[in-house]
């Protein structure tokens, strides 16, 4: 009797173990950029911004240097282990290969959206430099359409885990000098930024698995008060 009741004991424990083990589970989320647009350097031959333009080209067109942003509102993700921004390629002229690369951005979320205060050369400075969150060569031709994906660094992985539950602004510029080149011309409404963040831990109710655990321990229960019982019965 003492055998079947603690290898009934141990089975229970064990499938609550195995339903509850896969109840933490990596996961993916998306988040569409609520704002992008460019921002320009003084003594630039480019007409003004405005608020409302949501066209992210960068380098320079046209004798005016250009540097973009993208603002995300990052919600209660936590724990994020990996970041990656995924952009629209749209237009690129110059070189065959630019070299693009990617800020921290101090200016507040709010400031940066009031694009028609454009050209600004706080703000363009502090959108190519500060906290690389990564360099990458970009091909000036190719599909329009193509979605170009750029893995963020732990600098960026870092602060986007610091900035949850606020906006979170990423910087973006051509380095090198430049002259007529450019990347994400005639881009705009159609084609918003997004940034797709891998977390560690994003369950927060038991899975069906859990679910199957917590039945065994149930059934294990019952079981051996049905065992009690039949066992009494019998000595009486």
């Amino acid at each position: 009797m003492k055998t079947f009741y603690k290898l009934a004991i141990a089975s229970a424990i064990v499938g609550f173990g195995l339903g509850t083990l896969n109840t933490a589970q990596a996961a993916s989320f998306t988040q569409t950029a609520s704002d992008q647009g460019w921002w320009a350097a003084e003594g630039g031959l480019n007409g003004p911004n405005s608020n409302d333009n949501t066209n992210y080209v960068t380098g320079n067109i046209r004798g005016t240097d250009l540097r973009n942003f993208f603002k995300f509102d990052l919600g209660d993700v936590v724990g994020v282990t990996s970041a990656t921004l995924q952009i629209q390629r749209f237009v690129g002229s110059g070189n065959p290969t630019e070299t693009l690369g990617f800020f921290d951005v101090s200016t507040p979320a709010d400031v940066l959206s009031q694009k028609n205060n454009s050209p600004n050369n706080t703000i363009y400075n502090d959108l190519g430099s500060g906290k690389n969150y990564g360099t990458f060569d970009v091909t000036t031709s190719g599909d329009p359409n193509e979605i170009l994906s750029f893995a963020l660094n732990s600098n960026a992985i870092a602060d986007i885990n610091a900035r949850s539950g606020n906006f979170f602004s990423i910087g973006g510029a051509l380095l090198g000098d430049l002259s007529e080149e450019y990347l994400f011309s005639e881009s705009g409404d159609q084609g918003f930024a997004k940034l797709v963040v891998d977390t560690a831990d994003s369950t927060h109710v038991p899975e069906p698995s859990a679910l199957g655990g917590i039945v065994v321990v149930g059934v294990g229960g019952w079981w051996l008060k049905r065992k009690r019982e039949v066992s009494l019965k019998n000595k009486s």
